[in-house]
């Protein structure tokens, strides 16, 4: 005999408080605590208060107790028996064990030879998906795996040539889906807790009642087997089976079964009476024009209904970026407002995440990690300095001396590199020294063929340790989670890994695992999830994100080797049946709360035009107006001003600097705006590590091996009579110096090795001017020398310095001033023809003329010498007179702006377009 019994629910507002006096109703007639299991666990919390609210008066004390509530899966997994099933494979194991038979097995190796491992762990995952799917779709209760299901699903479906593409795929599929159909495998031993359930029916000589309430159709296979255990549960004691009752909430007839008399009729009923409650309730569509808006508009409802007193509000995300930013909007509300999302995100976003990972950054590469991804791990905020010996204090002080000499010195790569960047003796040197050959060393252990997976994890746990990186991570929520998220790997003992394998598994598990918030809830609330999740919840209003056509509705796609068609044949869940499942969702969602908002972008994130979701335009096909409301945005008064050229002056106590670089000098004449903007105010763009080869630093390089080969030729002259034979031992010493100076850079970074290419070239020609020059009488004197004079201002004595190139001397002429520059003779022509605004050369002639580093001989030239192009050498003309100009010329424009003159900017556009303080001056704005 017997004793089930139907509910039908209307799933409307107060269907939570029915649901409540419903089970009371049971409970009391029964005379027994009943069991209450849901198909989803949603609604459980929801559902013990509405019970504790709904508690009849003068309850027996034996039922004074609420029935316990819990979801179907909780239910299964305490089922009695199922620990001696085995433990259950965690997800992990059997990802692994399809990655090991992928690469293990010949057929299947080359099929994947050019895979990366990240596909490779793809295509498991993939595989295991394809395999529960199948299991799910065939298994009935205690049944086998039914190897032919697959086969003859391909063969009615696929024909001909068809047939033949997937024969391959489908052995594979087969032969795993065998070996994933044990009852350690999830699918599996769910069915085998249904048949221990049936056991444990036939044995029990008394069962308490049951009441199932059903908020959503499960698959259809998962919905074969749960009626099995029904039958057989009714047979032994009272099952009251809930469902739903979409009739007087229904907006389209997907929602109501095609048997269902009079299907239009109750849709259009419920349709007339939902547009005649819009103009008292506050349910609105809004129209967003992008991503932004969208976002906007969001968070402008919810503030909206915190001011009409809302305090438990939903963010429905169908769009999770929308959402995000959303959820990034409202932390301007503060601490009195909390936000709970269900939907997690990736674990792999996280900050605990990018520090670990910036670590195995490090370690993949064995020469050494590129100096971005070294100064991205030094600033990771996990790492405990005081591990170290140093205190935070310290550490930021050592970042900022190395960050300043890796860009110094151009270190792109290796451990080498960064090492040679920090030769230099003093405090700071020394400790980030220390550090970088102690993570070198920890980094070098990685350097292994294979090894376990366990080993792997244990390298990664001991050098978080050693790292200082362990504290803090076990004190952030999201650094938990991660740690806890690697656990798994404990239990790969058995088989080898490579180093590439082992990481990109690593960054697979962040990737896959979600990171989950834990907030205090404050006294109003908003909590993000998604529609699934809004099953007989209430909330005091809900606002919902991404309402356009192209993510509502939304579908799952078919995992890979199933097409749709294939699905439907196997009785797998289809289209079909999400797309009425997300109809019954959106009508009980819109239809039991009086306050909503959703939001649909009318543009996409590549500006194409998108419409509300089919749904909407079903439902309001006579009133397509409503769909194109916004958040009335109050307008802002305001008076416009007129942007005018800014020009400073000096206060009459402003420090004056006590010299002036020719550069400096220079930047004073291109624009004096820029020069108080980035000389004397300081506000200079910091330099930063970038992956580009900086030729400044190869012009550096040459100026080294030209000052060591001249000095070494006034110590060590080569001697000898013969021309050819003396040019030959000039390029042999020039060559080798210069290779000297490259070695280090070559070392540590290979692009460099076109510079020194195009410098080896380059040689012969250089030797072949300075035999030219020797013969015409010119000597080396000095180079790389500080040069200076004084100019006397009515603001004070400021002196004019620099470092001076090359200085040559000849007998009878004199003295020529010679500045190497890594420029084309067009660059140089530039400098030449703009000697007024770029005076260098002649400050250098200026200083050295008469001076005692020359024995007092007059300077009679000045060249720029080209070490990029041959034979490139351009004099300064008529040298005597910029000379004679020169002091007045600065004179007057240093007294112009230390006397309290605008500064304005004056620069021409080549010189702004690249401007620093273009973002200050904002030229353009005014001219």
């Amino acid at each position: 005999m017997s004793y089930r019994q139907h509910h039908l629910l209307a799933p409307n507002a107060l269907v939570i408080q029915d649901l409540a006096k419903l089970v009371w109703q049971i409970t009391l007639s029964e005379g027994a605590s009943p069991l209450v299991l849901l198909s989803t666990s949603g609604p459980a919390y929801g559902l013990r208060q509405a019970l504790e609210a709904a508690r009849p008066e003068g309850v027996p004390k034996h039922l004074v107790f609420l029935p316990r509530v819990l979801g179907l899966a909780q239910w299964l997994k305490e089922t009695p028996g199922l620990r001696n099933e085995g433990s259950l494979k965690s997800d992990l194991e059997r990802w692994f064990e399809v990655y090991k038979t992928l690469s293990d097995r010949p057929q299947l190796s080359d099929m994947l030879l050019d895979s990366s491992d990240a596909s490779k762990w793809s295509l498991a995952k993939n595989i295991i998906e394809v395999c529960d799917l199948l299991s799910d779709a065939t298994l009935g209760v205690f049944d086998e795996v039914v190897e032919s299901a697959l086969s003859d699903a391909v063969k009615k479906v696929y024909q001909g040539a068809s047939q033949q593409i997937v024969e391959f795929e489908t052995r594979i599929v087969l032969a795993f889906w065998e070996n994933l159909s044990s009852s350690q495998d999830p699918v599996v031993r769910q069915r085998r807790a249904l048949g221990l359930r049936l056991n444990e029916l036939k044995t029990a000589s008394s069962n308490q009642p049951l009441i199932y309430i059903e908020t959503a159709k499960g698959t259809p296979g998962f919905e074969k087997a749960i009626a099995q255990l029904w039958e057989s549960y009714s047979e032994k004691a009272k099952f009251h089976h809930c469902m739903m009752d979409l009739s007087s909430v229904a907006l389209w007839p997907e929602c109501l079964s095609e048997d269902v008399l009079s299907r239009d009729d109750l849709v259009q009923s419920n349709r007339q009476k939902y547009f005649n409650e819009l103009s008292s309730n506050h349910r609105l569509v809004y129209k967003a024009v992008g991503f932004e808006d969208a976002a906007w508009q969001g968070a402008g409802a919810i503030q909206g209904f915190l001011q009409e007193g809302c305090q438990h509000i939903a963010l429905i995300a169908q769009d999770r970026l929308v959402a995000r930013r959303i959820r990034a909007l409202l932390t301007r509300f503060g601490d009195g407002l909390s936000v709970h999302d269900e939907t997690g995100w990736k674990l792999s976003t996280t900050r605990a995440a990018a520090s670990v990972m910036s670590w195995i950054d490090i370690v993949r590469q064995a020469n050494g990690p590129t100096s971005i991804e070294l100064m991205d791990f030094l600033k990771n905020p996990y790492i405990n300095w005081s591990t170290w010996g140093i205190s935070a204090e310290q550490a930021s002080d050592y970042l900022s001396h190395l960050e300043k000499r890796l860009i110094e010195a151009d270190v792109r790569a290796s451990w080498s590199g960064v090492l040679l960047a920090l030769q230099s003796e003093n405090e700071e040197t020394d400790a980030m020294s220390h550090v970088i050959k102690l993570l070198k060393k920890i980094a070098q252990k990685w350097q292994h063929s294979q090894q376990t997976c366990t080993e792997w994890l244990e390298f990664l746990q001991r050098d978080l340790k050693e790292l200082g990186m362990i504290d803090a991570l076990s004190k952030d929520v999201a650094g938990q989670q991660l740690l806890q998220a690697l656990l798994p790997m404990k239990l790969l003992k058995e088989h080898s890994l490579k180093q590439s394998e082992w990481l990109s598994l690593l960054s697979s598990i962040l990737e896959d695992a979600s990171y989950i918030e834990s907030n205090p809830r404050a006294k109003a609330s908003v909590t993000i999830l998604p529609l699934s999740a809004t099953r007989l919840r209430r909330f005091d209003a809900w606002v919902m994100v991404g309402c356009d056509d192209g993510q509502l509705p939304s579908v799952s796609e078919s995992p890979m080797f199933l097409s749709g068609e294939l699905k439907k044949i196997l009785n797998c869940k289809t289209q079909v049946m999400e797309f009425e499942q997300q109809a019954m969702d959106l009508s009980q969602l819109m239809m039991s709360h009086p306050r909503w908002r959703m939001v649909w972008q009318s543009n996409g994130s590549a500006g194409e035009p998108r419409q509300p979701s089919p749904w909407l335009q079903r439902l309001y096909i006579n009133h397509a107006n409503l769909l194109k409301q916004s958040i009335e945005i109050r307008p802002t008064a305001y008076s416009p001003v007129v942007v005018t050229q800014p020009a400073p002056s000096l206060p009459a106590d402003f420090i004056k600097p006590a010299s002036i670089s020719p550069s400096a000098y220079r930047a004073l004449r291109e624009c004096p705006y820029r020069y108080y903007v980035t000389r004397l105010l300081g506000l200079r763009e910091q330099n930063t590590l970038d992956a580009e080869v900086d030729l400044s630093l190869v012009g550096q390089t040459l100026h080294a091996a030209l000052r060591d080969f001249y000095h070494g030729l006034k110590t060590q002259a080569i001697q000898s009579d013969n021309p050819y034979e003396k040019t030959k031992l000039l390029k042999q010493r020039l060559y080798a110096i210069s290779n000297k100076h490259f070695k280090p850079l070559l070392d540590v970074d290979g692009r460099w090795l076109a510079a020194w290419i195009e410098w080896e070239t380059l040689i012969p020609d250089w030797i072949n001017w300075h035999m030219t020059r020797e013969e015409a009488g010119w000597s080396f004197h000095d180079g790389e020398k500080p040069v200076g004079f004084d100019l006397m201002t009515n603001v004070g004595s400021i002196r004019v310095s620099g470092f001076v190139d090359r200085l040559d001397i000849h007998p009878e002429h004199g003295v020529e001033v010679i500045d190497y520059k890594y420029s084309s003779k067009t660059s140089i022509n530039k400098k030449k023809n703009n000697i007024e605004d770029d005076p260098q050369l002649v400050i250098y002639a200026k200083a050295v003329d008469g001076d005692d580093i020359v024995n007092r001989q007059p300077v009679c030239g000045a060249s720029w010498v080209s070490i990029k192009e041959a034979n490139t050498a351009i004099q300064v003309e008529d040298l005597s007179e910029h000379m004679k100009d020169l002091p007045s010329q600065m004179i007057s424009d240093i007294e112009a702006l230390w006397g309290g003159s605008p500064v304005v900017a004056s620069a021409p556009d080549s010189i702004c377009q690249y401007c620093q303080a273009r973002g200050i001056c904002r030229k353009g704005m005014w001219s």
